[in-house]
């Protein structure tokens, strides 16, 4: 599957070549005459994160829409062309290979999911391909699987339940949690960091139970969490498995104990305005009153109103964001080689008002991961529109949700990483 924003015949015949398998020679060749710029999007289109991958391409495509609107980069129009990586690890490794060394993408963006993350930045590491990891949220992305040419631009689990578990045990007398953890790589990770934010705020961890990613009924993990006595209830679980989680759920469960459920985003919300959601975190909403977000609400419904998602949300705008931020980067190296980008995006800093959030936000050089605003948030399940449902509590600013793991975060060095100009 391969997308992009065709104007004119000879881009529409570009993207024909890619598909055909036919146009790595030639894009090559025009790559040298500074013509185009080839940049992949790789997210799981099919699957538990199909919507999720949608909402991620649609934040990248607004953002090269914006640069090709002024002529480019560096005089280079920019292409788009998207691949679905699925969930596999191995399959996802291929894809990426596959992109770099016949495709010839300049640059990946995407994942939504850490493990499909983990495997590809790796390849891109091996290539010295620059890869924007916009949409993953496991604490591992910045931390042990971190690389050179990474750059992760979401917040992950460990900063979210950080702010929440804070925020959700202060006015608890008794502080008996249970985790309920997806069992993968960015469940594990994120209860991991759960555990010491439960410590730190007079918690204790009584129990953990583990669902599949499949999660094929709910019911039966949802049994075993009833059978633990806890007050509050650490929940990691991601996609539509969340949807149908909260989908058994009876309210007064929610009423009676604190429910934590990390980062929710639009895309889990908007399918399901009728399911009850406890206490959550997000990075941006769509009717946050910070300034830009009411035109960037505009301009995307004039693009996608008449779509599923007719409203953004905090994937498509992590996917503008890091797009943008990646594309700036080039424009300020003056050139596409790698190193020269590198060390452009390691010194990416924004102000709250390109962020559309209340804080400023900067990228971490030691594990290049952007440190950012978080929002507090609940679900009003009987709104009258899903758009109406979201509502922000609160804002904790990056300096009270950065991960202290991240100072262990050990980079490659520039000198040994591949050198390309694309």
């Amino acid at each position: 599957m391969t997308k992009c924003m065709p104007t004119t015949f000879g881009r529409a015949l570009i993207i024909l070549l890619l598909v055909l398998g036919n146009g790595p020679g030639w894009l090559a060749h025009a790559a040298e005459r500074g013509e185009p710029l080839v940049i992949a999007h790789v997210a799981p289109t099919t699957g538990r994160f199909a919507l999720h991958a949608e909402a991620d391409r649609r934040g990248s495509e607004l953002a090269i829409e914006e640069f090709n609107q002024r002529g480019g980069v560096l005089g280079r129009e920019i292409i788009l062309v998207a691949r679905d990586p699925s969930l596999d690890g191995k399959q996802a490794a291929r894809v990426a290979d596959e992109l770099i060394t016949r495709t010839k993408a300049a640059f990946l963006v995407g994942a939504i999911s850490s493990g499909v993350a983990a495997s590809m930045s790796a390849v891109c590491q091996k290539y010295g391909t620059i890869f924007i990891n916009t949409n993953s949220s496991a604490p591992s992305e910045s931390v042990e699987n971190a690389h050179r040419t990474k750059f992760v631009f979401d917040a992950h689990g460990a900063n979210v339940y950080r702010a929440l578990i804070k925020y959700a045990l202060a006015n608890r007398q008794s502080k008996r949690v249970v985790l309920l953890t997806e069992d993968n790589v960015w469940g594990k990770d994120n209860a991991a960091a759960s555990r010491q934010y439960i410590a730190e705020s007079g918690g204790t961890v009584v129990g953990e139970v583990l669902a599949p990613e499949t999660l094929p009924d709910p019911t039966a993990i949802l049994t075993k969490v009833a059978a633990i006595p806890a007050d509050a209830v650490v929940t990691s679980i991601s996609g539509d498995n969340q949807i149908k989680l909260f989908a058994q759920i009876d309210p007064q469960v929610l009423e009676r104990q604190s429910w934590i459920v990390g980062e929710v985003d639009w895309e889990e919300l908007y399918p399901a305005p009728g399911t009850p959601r406890p206490l959550f975190a997000t990075t941006w909403a769509w009717n946050l009153k910070t300034p830009g977000t009411a035109e960037f609400v505009a301009r995307y419904r004039q693009r996608y109103g008449h779509t599923k998602l007719d409203y953004p949300g905090d994937v498509t705008h992590a996917a503008y964001l890091a797009t943008k931020a990646l594309l700036a980067a080039i424009e300020k190296a003056g050139t596409t080689d790698n190193h020269a980008v590198i060390a452009q995006l390691e010194k990416y800093r924004r102000t709250a008002r390109d962020g559309m959030q209340d804080s400023d936000a900067f990228m971490d050089p030691v594990s290049h991961h952007v440190q950012q605003s978080i929002y507090i948030a609940r679900w009003n399940p009987r709104a009258a529109r899903p758009e109406l449902g979201l509502e922000i509590l609160g804002h904790i600013p990056p300096e009270q949700s950065r991960f202290e793991g991240e100072t262990a975060t050990r980079l490659e060095p520039l000198s040994s990483t591949p050198r390309n100009t694309p």
